[in-house]
C-alpha cells in the first residue's frame, strides 16, 4: 500500500472518529415531554435581571404581563451599588421606596421576587448575608431562586468555573478575558464566599443559556444538580432574550409555533430595562408578541414553581449526565463565540 494511501485513510478514520464523537455529544437525546396541568400545551416563564431597572422603565412591561395572566420572575437587588460605574450596576433597588412599593405590588400579584446579589457589584460574605436578610424582612421569606450578575465577584462558579473540560475553560476565559480567580463566591478561602449560605437558603440558580426557545431541549434534566459543583442545589438553563431586541426574536409566531408543537418549556433569560419602555411606552412588538403568547394554551406560572413542577414530574434523573453537560456547555461556548 503507497505512503499516500495510508495517509488518506488515516484521515479518513480520524475524520469518522471526531465526527462520531461529536454526534455522539451534540446530538440531543430523546426530548422530554411534560405531562402540564389542565390539558396546557407548553410551559413559560421569565426570569428578568434587575440591571439598571426602576418603576419607570419596567412597570409597563408588568402591568401587560398581569394584565395577560403571565405571571414571572423578577428579580431585585436589596441595597444599593457601589459601584455605579459600571453600568449593569445601575437600577433601583429596595432601598428605594417606590421601587419598594412596586416590588410588594407585583409581589401581591402573583409574581415571584428571585435575587440577583446583594446588589450591583461585588458584595463580601458580609455584604451577602446583609443583602438576604434585607430580602428576607421586605419580601418576607429567603430568596428560592439567584441568578449571577455580571461581574459580581461573588458570583458562585462563573466564568471558566461553569466548566469543565480544560480546552472548553480556556476558551472561554480567552473570550471572558477573566482570571481564574476572579469570580470566587463558591472559594472557600476567599472574603466573596457564600457558597455553604447559599446551599443552605437557596434551591434554584440560573447557569447557562441558549438560542433555542425549548429551554428543556437543550437542558433535558433540568433543573439538575451537579455533583461537581456541591454549593449549588439546583441549576437551571434558560433561552436568550437579553434585550428587547433578542426578547422579540425569541418570543416570534415561528418560535411560539415551534414551542408549542414540541410541548416544551422556555425559561426566558432578559433584562426588561434593556429598551423594552421608552418614554413610559411599551415596545408595540414586544407587546404583540405577549398576546400572542398569552393566546396560547400555555402554563404560565413563575420559575420557581415551575421549576418545582418539573422536577416533581419529568421522569429522567436530576444529576446531570457528562454528556448532556459537555453537549451544552460546547453549544453554550460557541453561540457565545459566534453570536
Amino acid at each position: 500500500m503507497s505512503r499516500l494511501k495510508i495517509i488518506l485513510m488515516s484521515f479518513a478514520c480520524s475524520l469518522a472518529v471526531i465526527i462520531i464523537v461529536a454526534l455522539y455529544f451534540l446530538v440531543p437525546a430523546e426530548n422530554v415531554i411534560i405531562p402540564f396541568p389542565n390539558g396546557k400545551e407548553f410551559a413559560f416563564s421569565i426570569f428578568d435581571d434587575t440591571d439598571l431597572a426602576t418603576v419607570e422603565n419596567v412597570k409597563p412591561v408588568y402591568d401587560l404581563l398581569y394584565k395577560l395572566g403571565i405571571v414571572t420572575t423578577k428579580s431585585i437587588w436589596p441595597m444599593p451599588t457601589e459601584e455605579s460605574d459600571w453600568i449593569p450596576n445601575q437600577g433601583q433597588t429596595l432601598a428605594d421606596a417606590d421601587y419598594r412599593n412596586f416590588i410588594l405590588d407585583i409581589q401581591n400579584k402573583g409574581f415571584e421576587i428571585g435575587f440577583h446579589g446583594s446588589r450591583g457589584g461585588s458584595s463580601t460574605r458580609t455584604g451577602v448575608e446583609a443583602g438576604i436578610k434585607r430580602f428576607e424582612d421586605i419580601v418576607g421569606h429567603i430568596p428560592y431562586i439567584y441568578a449571577n450578575h455580571s461581574e459580581n465577584h461573588e458570583n458562585l462558579y462563573w466564568g471558566e468555573h461553569r466548566l469543565d473540560v480544560f480546552l472548553i475553560k480556556y476558551l472561554y476565559r480567552l473570550y471572558t478575558k477573566k482570571s481564574e480567580d476572579y469570580f470566587s463566591g463558591h472559594k472557600v478561602n476567599s472574603i466573596y464566599f457564600w457558597g455553604d449560605i447559599a446551599k443552605e437558603k437557596i434551591t434554584y440558580v440560573r447557569n447557562f443559556t441558549f438560542n433555542d426557545i425549548n429551554t428543556i431541549k437543550m437542558n433535558r434534566s433540568m433543573p439538575y444538580h451537579d455533583g461537581k459543583k456541591p454549593y449549588v442545589n439546583y441549576w437551571f438553563s434558560s433561552s436568550d432574550g437579553n434585550d428587547v431586541t433578542k426578547f422579540n426574536q425569541l418570543l416570534s409566531k415561528k418560535n411560539l409555533d415551534k414551542l408549542q408543537k414540541e410541548h416544551g418549556v422556555c425559561i426566558v433569560y432578559t433584562h426588561f430595562a434593556y429598551g423594552f419602555v421608552k418614554n413610559g411606552v411599551l415596545n408595540s412588538e414586544t407587546e404583540e408578541r405577549l398576546r400572542d403568547l398569552a393566546s396560547r394554551n400555555g402554563y404560565f406560572v413563575p420559575v420557581t414553581e415551575l421549576l418545582d413542577y418539573i422536577h416533581q414530574h419529568r421522569r429522567v434523573e436530576s444529576n446531570i449526565s457528562f454528556r448532556e453537560k459537555l453537549r451544552m456547555q460546547i453549544i453554550f461556548l460557541l453561540e457565545k463565540i459566534f453570536n
